[in-house]
């Protein structure tokens, strides 16, 4: 059987069973298995017509692989793999998959925060607190990308702050982890932090078992149920975080499309300013950034 011939039927099991993307998704677990880029597939398996070199073991994992997508596993949580932000990440089940909407939170940070410097003359942006971190994505690779005085993350769940820490040892290892119900065990970082950031559970909990088999099945139902309206988390971290920030720290949020102006009144409610609600790609709302000026 050719390379050609074991993507093809890969492809065509994910249709038969009405997997969505089956083109993609069996792209990415061949090119994992094989440890082969598309250019090498142009080159070698499409233009030569090289057959594959006979490794049964790697068409058995191909095999396997197909089949667990089959069942509605994610494609990253069978090759515990996701790129963030140009980062890989590893992740599994105890954690949310990085998604690209998080990238703008991300990006949002990176430029508030390299603009503040750049107006301030200052060389780093101090001291960054991530709410609710799971994988660590979004804590590893703003400590990445901006030379912070210090960067905190925390998690309630001890699962999620494992892989958060396997990430951080394998990025870079500047994250200070800890396992916290969001302020619970910061008593000692009351006005500490000039930015928090934070992609909390923001799904009303009566739409979670509406969303695709891939999510309400296999993503952690913790780091997705924003309770009833889907707010709880941004009252309680709008709130206290007044407590734990610097004067004129800053607060990041990423959002669901239709929380935009329940989030930014709630900043606006407990005293911030500069309320601001940014656009994705989609131009859906998809970051609340404010300034706590106390």
């Amino acid at each position: 059987m050719t390379y050609q011939e074991m993507l093809h039927w890969g492809e065509e099991e994910l249709k038969r069973q009405g997997i969505a993307e089956a083109k993609s998704n069996a792209w990415i677990l061949f090119s994992y298995v094989f440890s082969m880029s598309r250019l090498e597939f142009m080159m070698h398996c499409i233009e030569d017509g090289e057959d594959a070199p006979e490794n049964e073991e790697k068409w058995t994992v191909f095999q396997e692989m197909i089949e667990e997508r089959v069942k509605g596993i994610p494609v990253q949580y069978i090759t515990h793999e996701q790129n963030f932000y140009g980062y890989d990440f590893y992740v599994d089940d105890r954690v949310l998959i990085p998604r690209q909407d998080t990238e703008v939170l991300v990006s949002c940070v990176e430029q508030a925060m390299q603009q503040e410097m750049l107006q301030k003359r200052k060389i780093s942006p101090g001291r960054l607190l991530d709410m609710c971190t799971g994988s660590g994505c979004i804590a590893i690779t703003l400590a990445n990308v901006l030379k912070w005085e210090e960067v905190w993350a925390v998690d309630v769940s001890e699962d999620a702050l494992a892989v958060a820490q396997r990430n951080n040892q394998t990025l870079g290892g500047m994250v200070h982890l800890l396992q916290s119900d969001l302020f619970s065990n910061l008593e000692g970082q009351k006005e500490y932090f000039d930015v928090i950031v934070s992609n909390p559970p923001y799904i009303e909990s009566a739409v979670i078992d509406t969303l695709s088999v891939e999510v309400k099945d296999y993503e952690p139902r913790l780091a997705l149920d924003g309770t009833a309206d889907g707010l709880y988390f941004y009252r309680v971290i709008v709130k206290e975080a007044r407590e734990y920030l610097k004067k004129e720290g800053q607060l990041f949020f990423e959002i669901g499309a239709q929380q935009g102006a329940a989030v930014k009144q709630l900043c606006l409610d407990y005293g911030y300013e500069d309320v601001r609600i940014v656009a994705d790609l989609a131009g859906l709302d998809r970051v609340v950034a404010a300034r706590f000026k106390a």
